[in-house]
């Protein structure tokens, strides 16, 4: 299905090219506008699309263009953003809900000055609030402008020519170029799904952590019993190893519960197999001499002789720098 709907697309832009130019445009222009360049993924649909110009779908200089244009305009209509309405912008939504990254870009621009414009533009993160803070913080027009255009002549040819080498290599791989840019769509796509959902954790987990911490905390000091005086332990700023050894005695027991888990749904039939069958079968179709050996290679690095040599030296260190608990 993915296969199937993957070479639509790339028929209708062989017939439509002038979409995938303005998309870029448009893709580099937001990495560009506060929360607009955060959300986006704008960097790795531009250099998929770039992977098309070996092809012939697209056209390179055109392509380059409408990247270079997309930045500038971008980061200038920040930038005016900043000048015309100032410091109140930052209190308008959904700015106001982001307090810390306009700090942090702030921090950035007041340690480079005016080289922050062009520096920012390879950032993620800060790029798309220091030319907003540029024009808040009064940078000369003329001045802005000038880094901004070499920074655009620079990032563009940054993010598309790699995309071309790797159209280029796809090609050169023959039958088996298909299935392996599928793969690679998908282990791009989950990547940046996990990123983000991971950084949305930590974002909302971490707070709630600390007042789970601090209430543990409060209650093992009002209690003497054998349980409060091990959480007392294990919370205690000076007894890191006690908190080492409760997170990996923790992994461990998640790492035990999934591969019962796993093994379970083996032993049943379950519908992972059914999965485990289908990558298994995808996979085979991209071989190569060259993947085999690298594949056979990561497998090595969980043999028995590999585990019992690392197992025996880390325990070795582990023993002789005296942290006997630990090993």
């Amino acid at each position: 299905m993915l296969a199937s709907f993957l070479s639509s697309v790339i028929h209708w832009l062989s017939a439509h090219p002038h979409t995938a130019y303005i998309a870029v445009f448009l893709l580099a222009l937001s990495e560009s506008i506060p929360i607009m360049g955060v959300v986006v993924p704008g960097t790795a649909v531009i250099i998929a699309l770039s992977a098309l110009v070996p092809s012939g779908v697209l056209v390179l200089w055109p392509l380059m263009a409408a990247a270079i244009f997309g930045a500038i305009v971008g980061d200038g209509l920040s930038f005016w953003l900043g000048r015309r309405y100032h410091r109140e912008i930052l209190g308008l939504w959904p700015l106001k809900r982001y307090p810390e990254l306009a700090e942090r870009s702030e921090a950035f621009f007041k340690r480079h000055g005016d080289k922050s414009v062009f520096i920012a533009l390879f950032a993620p993160g800060v790029r798309a609030f220091v030319p907003l803070l540029a024009g808040m913080l009064g940078m000369s027009v003329r001045r802005f402008y000038a880094v901004n255009i070499a920074s655009a002549l620079v990032w563009a040819p940054s993010h598309i020519l790699p995309g071309v080498l790797v159209g280029v290599t796809f090609g050169a791989l023959g039958s088996a170029a298909k299935p392996l840019a599928i793969l690679l769509v998908i282990l791009l796509a989950t990547g940046w799904v996990t990123w983000r959902l991971g950084r949305w954790v930590l974002r909302r987990g971490l707070p709630l952590l600390e007042v789970l911490v601090t209430e543990a905390r409060r209650w093992a000091e009002t209690r003497d019993t054998w349980l409060s005086r091990r959480v007392g332990d294990l919370l205690d700023p000076a007894r890191s190893e006690a908190r080492v050894l409760a997170i990996m005695l923790g992994l461990l027991g998640g790492a035990a519960w999934l591969f019962f888990a796993i093994l379970e749904d083996v032993v049943n039939g379950d519908p992972l197999v059914l999965a485990d069958y289908a990558i298994y079968n995808a996979l085979q179709e991209v071989r190569t001499p060259l993947g085999d050996t690298i594949m056979v290679a990561i497998t090595e690095i969980g043999d028995t002789k590999v585990v019992v040599i690392v197992t025996a030296v880390v325990f070795g260190i582990v023993t002789l720098t005296g942290l006997r608990l630990p090993a």
